[in-house]
């Protein structure tokens, strides 16, 4: 008996695989889209009854050029999906939005993932983080394109019914020392009103560099240390510094105020030191050295602020609440 031979796939031959090649090269040149614009203003409604912000940090896809290390698209997709689900009244980035901030198509990408967010509305507020400034001033172009609410500006307050959030820049090394100077004065400047402000219960500071970390791919921000936590530690008000740039979850204790690394948007994550290699034996938030991707809630409690990690393991789809604190009210 005769067998009919299998079909075969269709090989494809030089000027084939040459088309299928230009057909992927014109896809990566065509024309990009407009930058999409966020909702926002410095002044964010809080709701009679029950509201809550949230926070998230590096998001940015892992460069190609990278490709030692993790790729999360499908975690990255899934966490925003989840924030935006969260509803809340508004959503802070604390930098590294993008891998390279003068890539216009990073920023596109970017426009695609925060999709959900920008779609349902919600106020979003950016930090610079380093990689806004990969590429020149072109990352600063691109970022206040989509966020035009924050007038040009690299450090703001924003004012969220009692509690107010006061956004910096933390890269020492990309703003001129005039620019920094200015900074630190406004910042200092900005906790001494709000101390002696009735209107504004608490204050939350969000910058990019953690003062503190046990990563293992980076260290301790001196310049952190040195310009930004003394006037944190001084303020009655200010109760927490919340950073990124480790892209990992920790939380530290010290001097009365809280330290939150928050950087679980969906980089590669770094893992931390573990046993006696740490530089830091006080982390308040337990787990391994590689913890899940993340992204905090916070919302007025009668008791302080409430705090909930919500998150995902690796190759994970569906975020869950993971863990909670709360930051005590500041004394009368």
């Amino acid at each position: 008996m005769s067998v009919a031979p299998s079909p075969r796939r269709p090989r494809l031959g030089c000027s084939a695989a040459l088309l299928a090649a230009s057909s992927a090269l014109l896809a990566a040149c065509a024309p990009l889209p407009a930058p999409r614009l966020f909702a926002g203003s410095l002044d964010v409604p809080l709701p009679p009854t029950s509201g809550r912000i949230a926070v998230v940090a590096d998001l940015q896809r892992t460069s190609y050029l990278e490709f030692w290390r993790e790729s999360n698209d499908g975690e990255r997709a899934a966490l925003v999906q989840a924030l935006a689900a969260a509803r809340p009244d508004a959503v802070f980035v604390v930098g590294d939005l993008v891998f390279d901030g003068g890539s216009a198509r990073h920023w596109a990408d970017l426009d695609a993932l925060m999709a959900p967010v920008r779609d349902a509305g919600i106020p979003a507020f950016a930090a610079f983080g380093n990689h806004e400034y990969w590429g020149g001033r072109d990352g600063e172009r691109h970022l206040f394109a989509r966020f035009p609410h924050l007038g040009g500006r690299h450090w703001y307050e924003v004012v969220y019914g009692p509690i107010r959030v006061v956004v910096l820049d933390s890269n020492i090394d990309e703003l001129t020392p005039a620019a920094w100077d200015a900074q630190i004065r406004w910042y200092e400047g900005a906790l001494r009103r709000l101390d002696a402000d009735p209107s504004a219960r608490a204050a939350l500071v969000l910058a990019h560099h953690p003062p503190y970390t046990n990563s293992t791919v980076t260290g301790d921000e001196p310049h952190v240390q040195r310009h930004i936590v003394p006037p944190l530690l001084r303020s009655r008000k200010a109760l927490a510094l919340i950073s990124g740039h480790v892209h990992n979850h920790e939380r530290f204790q010290r001097g009365g105020k809280l330290f939150i690394v928050a950087g679980g948007g969906g980089g590669p994550r770094a893992a931390l030191a573990q046993g006696t290699a740490r530089r830091h034996t006080d982390d308040l938030a337990r787990g391994s050295a590689l913890r899940p991707f993340h992204f905090l809630l916070i919302a007025p409690a009668p008791e302080g602020l409430a705090v909930e990690l919500h998150g995902l393991p690796k190759g994970g789809r569906d975020a869950a609440a993971l863990d909670h604190f709360v930051i005590p009210w500041p004394a009368p």
